[in-house]
């Protein structure tokens, strides 16, 4: 069997953050629904697996300073990545592996128990035999009480792109050339067929979307996502009998806004869920209601279910910080289930005292515009503004930590980013989590570091625009790119002193700065 056992090796996955992961938002997710989460205000492990260039991994250990840190992954350029990254921010909490599933399922690595087991873009995209090694691993490290986070495409969703999928390995096993070469061939491929007026996809129209994405998407994740021989779209079902091997519990979706099926369940369907008693069988069924192709699941390795007086102890740890600007929040909510509009007189409030600073749900509570609400209602609110990327969730206990460590991530992320675009993700020790940032953000925040206010936006911008040149990127504004330098200078100086005037002070609200 080859080393990759049949998982793309040939095409490193893009440097992503993936907050999911975050074990502030796993225990909050297991709060939300009601089971006993795992503290974060002392030491705990983690274990990362598939963990690609490890920036997920880099970032949540460089929040979490009290923890103890492990990723794997069997590709040796990846690990190397990782360990650039992990070494320039002096990050002495994180060990990075090359392994592969069967060494570690077999012992092989001496590791300690461990509270949380994470993978994203896995599960699906690897063959059975390592989805049997990954519950073999969960089964002899997982702690009893600790949770595993794992995300798949998802059955019945991808039902109608099976075909489309199938194609584009079959074409690809008998492309020779390096994988980029092979994705743009086959998306020369597929245009073909559907300027030909292939039958196939005039039968499905809600393929659009796909084939969207492959001729869009960047190659690394294209590769990935429909060239590896192991790919297979799951059922819930058969997840959680995978998992059940391991003695894990399904208590929640990683998709917070999916906890909340009145949100986008009609009365009819909620009716017909009641009627079925197995859980297992209960979400599969949703999943046909919803056309599910995409799920993220989380596990506790033996459940306990939290009394309501219980449940509102964890609720009075948790707070709630904005991560948009405090001017762009809005309560027209886009969330993973569909866009909603929330209520104003309960909403806006919550959002108006964001804007001056973090605050605990109890704060929240005491406003009047909350008079009557539970603890578990401003939770829900709390969920809702986190699924919408406005805000993030956080535990107080652990926000304490010293941010000496997420600082010095920070600082080797902006200094990669003079370099290429690859790190888009900056973190914060209040969330004990990551924040996305853009490559001018994090640009500007290498600067506020390094030199003193005021900020000197225009030589800022003009030092900025060399570097933009040096990597060959372009700005664009209104869907176009800027070509012209005093339209770039321009625009950049705007950014730059929008940047520092707005988006800094959320910066320092998480202890970022």
């Amino acid at each position: 069997m080859n080393w990759n056992d049949g998982y793309v090796s040939n095409i490193d996955y893009p440097a992503a953050f993936f907050r999911e992961q975050s074990p502030t938002h796993l225990s909050f997710a297991c709060v939300l629904n009601g089971y006993e989460p795992v503290p974060l205000d002392g030491h705990f492990t983690y274990m990362e697996l598939g963990a690609g260039q490890g920036l997920t991994a880099n970032i949540l250990a460089a929040s979490h300073p009290r923890g103890e840190f492990y990723a794997v992954d069997f590709s040796p350029s990846q690990v190397a990545a990782s360990r650039q990254l992990s070494s320039a921010a002096q990050l002495h909490n994180l060990t990075l592996l090359e392994n592969s599933f069967a060494e570690l399922a077999a012992g092989k690595v001496a590791l300690p128990q461990l509270d949380f087991i994470t993978m994203y873009g896995v599960y699906s995209w690897v063959d059975a035999d390592n989805r049997r090694h990954i519950a073999d691993f969960i089964n002899r490290y997982l702690k009893p009480g600790g949770i595993v986070y794992l995300n798949y495409n998802a059955m019945p969703g991808w039902t109608a792109a099976l075909p489309l999928q199938r194609l584009i390995l079959e074409y690809a096993q008998r492309d020779s050339h390096p994988r980029p070469q092979q994705v743009e061939h086959v998306r020369a491929l597929v245009g073909g067929l559907v300027d030909s007026g292939a039958d196939f996809f005039k039968g499905n129209p809600d393929l659009q979307y796909r084939i969207d994405s492959l001729m869009r998407d960047k190659a690394h994740y294209l590769a990935h996502e429909y060239m590896s021989t192991g790919w297979r779209p799951l059922y819930h079902a058969d997840v959680v009998r995978d998992m059940a091997s391991a003695k894990l519990d399904y208590i929640g979706s990683g998709e917070l806004s999916r906890s909340f099926p009145q949100l986008f369940l009609t009365p009819e369907q909620l009716d017909l869920l009641q009627t079925v008693p197995d859980l297992a069988l209960r979400e599969t069924i949703k999943d046909y209601l919803t056309n599910t192709s995409f799920r993220e699941d989380i596990f506790v390795r033996g459940a306990r279910r939290m009394t309501p007086a219980r449940q509102e102890h964890w609720l009075r740890q948790v707070g709630l910080a904005l991560t948009a600007l405090p001017g762009q929040a809005t309560l027209a909510l886009k969330l993973p289930i569909g866009n909603i509009d929330v209520d104003a007189a309960t909403y806006q409030p919550v959002l108006d005292a964001l804007a001056l600073r973090p605050h605990t749900l109890d704060e929240l509570a005491a406003l009047p515009a909350l008079a009557g609400c539970s603890l578990l209602q401003i939770g829900e609110m709390a969920a809702l503004l986190t699924a919408s990327d406005q805000a993030s969730a956080y535990f107080t206990g652990a926000a304490a930590t010293a941010p000496d460590a997420a600082r010095k991530m920070n600082a080797a992320v902006a200094q990669a980013s003079l370099f290429g675009d690859q790190y888009q993700a900056l973190a914060s020790p209040l969330l004990g989590n990551g924040l996305k940032s853009g490559l001018v953000q994090r640009l500007v925040y290498g600067l506020l570091q390094q030199e003193a206010e005021p900020a000197d936006t225009v030589n800022w911008a003009r030092r900025i625009g060399a570097i933009l040149r040096s990597q060959g990127l372009h700005l664009n504004k209104d869907g176009k790119a800027l070509v012209d330098e005093d339209d770039l200078h321009a625009e950049l100086c705007y950014l730059t002193e929008a940047i520092v005037r707005q988006r800094a002070p959320v910066w320092r609200a998480l202890h970022m700065l």
